[in-house]
Protein backbone atom coordinates (compact mmCIF):
# COMPACT_ATOMS: atom_id res chain seq x y z
CA UNK A 1 0.00 0.00 0.00
CA UNK A 2 1.33 3.28 -0.84
CA UNK A 3 -0.25 5.47 1.89
CA UNK A 4 0.93 8.79 3.13
CA UNK A 5 0.23 9.48 6.93
CA UNK A 6 0.43 13.35 7.12
CA UNK A 7 -0.12 13.28 10.95
CA UNK A 8 1.18 11.11 14.21
CA UNK A 9 -1.44 11.87 17.01
CA UNK A 10 -0.35 10.89 20.72
CA UNK A 11 -3.05 10.03 23.02
CA UNK A 12 -2.67 10.95 26.91
CA UNK A 13 -2.78 7.58 27.60
CA UNK A 14 -0.31 6.67 24.96
CA UNK A 15 1.98 9.43 26.43
CA UNK A 16 1.32 8.29 30.18
CA UNK A 17 2.28 4.45 29.76
CA UNK A 18 5.23 6.18 27.78
CA UNK A 19 6.52 8.51 29.97
CA UNK A 20 5.88 5.43 32.85
CA UNK A 21 7.94 3.27 30.60
CA UNK A 22 10.64 5.72 30.53
CA UNK A 23 10.71 6.45 34.25
CA UNK A 24 10.58 2.53 34.77
CA UNK A 25 13.76 2.36 32.94
CA UNK A 26 15.82 4.70 34.11
CA UNK A 27 14.62 3.54 37.75
CA UNK A 28 15.55 0.39 36.96
CA UNK A 29 18.08 -0.32 34.34
CA UNK A 30 20.79 2.28 32.91
CA UNK A 31 21.19 5.46 30.34
CA UNK A 32 21.84 2.74 27.30
CA UNK A 33 18.42 0.93 28.15
CA UNK A 34 16.54 4.19 28.05
CA UNK A 35 17.89 5.29 24.90
CA UNK A 36 17.59 2.51 22.96
CA UNK A 37 13.62 2.34 24.14
CA UNK A 38 13.54 6.10 23.00
CA UNK A 39 15.19 5.07 19.55
CA UNK A 40 13.02 1.75 18.78
CA UNK A 41 9.63 4.10 19.22
CA UNK A 42 11.19 6.68 17.08
CA UNK A 43 12.42 4.18 14.34
CA UNK A 44 8.86 2.59 14.97
CA UNK A 45 7.18 5.68 14.15
CA UNK A 46 9.27 6.73 11.35
CA UNK A 47 8.28 3.09 10.03
CA UNK A 48 4.85 3.56 10.69
CA UNK A 49 4.88 6.82 8.48
CA UNK A 50 5.65 4.89 6.02
CA UNK A 51 4.37 1.08 6.11
CA UNK A 52 0.78 2.51 8.17
CA UNK A 53 -0.35 -1.30 8.08
CA UNK A 54 3.15 -2.98 9.94
CA UNK A 55 1.40 -4.36 12.92
CA UNK A 56 -0.92 -7.14 12.92
CA UNK A 57 -4.92 -6.18 13.24
CA UNK A 58 -6.13 -5.81 16.72
CA UNK A 59 -8.90 -8.66 17.41
CA UNK A 60 -11.46 -6.44 19.02
CA UNK A 61 -11.38 -2.74 17.58
CA UNK A 62 -11.48 -2.22 13.65
CA UNK A 63 -8.62 -0.36 11.87
CA UNK A 64 -6.47 -0.62 15.55
CA UNK A 65 -3.18 -2.79 15.23
CA UNK A 66 -0.77 -3.44 17.48
CA UNK A 67 3.12 -3.86 16.85
CA UNK A 68 5.21 -5.47 19.33
CA UNK A 69 8.21 -3.01 20.00
CA UNK A 70 10.60 -5.73 21.80
CA UNK A 71 9.71 -8.27 24.17
CA UNK A 72 8.41 -6.40 27.02
CA UNK A 73 6.61 -3.72 24.75
CA UNK A 74 4.15 -3.60 22.11
CA UNK A 75 2.64 -0.51 20.81
CA UNK A 76 -1.14 0.25 19.98
CA UNK A 77 -1.92 2.51 17.60
CA UNK A 78 -5.25 3.43 15.21
CA UNK A 79 -4.53 3.55 11.58
CA UNK A 80 -7.23 5.95 9.52
CA UNK A 81 -6.43 6.00 5.92
CA UNK A 82 -9.28 8.15 5.04
CA UNK A 83 -7.81 11.16 7.62
CA UNK A 84 -3.91 9.89 6.42
CA UNK A 85 -3.30 9.83 10.61
CA UNK A 86 -2.03 7.50 12.96
CA UNK A 87 -3.45 7.66 16.96
CA UNK A 88 -0.79 6.43 19.22
CA UNK A 89 -3.02 4.71 22.12
CA UNK A 90 -0.92 2.71 24.19
CA UNK A 91 2.64 1.15 25.36
CA UNK A 92 1.76 -1.92 27.17
CA UNK A 93 3.96 -3.97 29.08
CA UNK A 94 3.78 -7.75 27.63
CA UNK A 95 3.60 -8.77 31.50
CA UNK A 96 0.65 -7.06 32.27
CA UNK A 97 -2.52 -9.96 32.73
CA UNK A 98 -3.95 -9.84 28.70
CA UNK A 99 -7.41 -10.05 30.18
CA UNK A 100 -6.86 -6.33 31.07
CA UNK A 101 -5.87 -5.31 27.88
CA UNK A 102 -9.20 -3.89 26.00
CA UNK A 103 -7.39 -3.25 22.14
Amino acid sequence: MDQKIEKIVWTTKALNTYNSIINYLEKEWTEKEVQNFISETNSLILSLTRYPEIGRPSQKRKNTRIYLLNKHTSLTYHFSARKTQITILLFWNQKRNPKDFSY
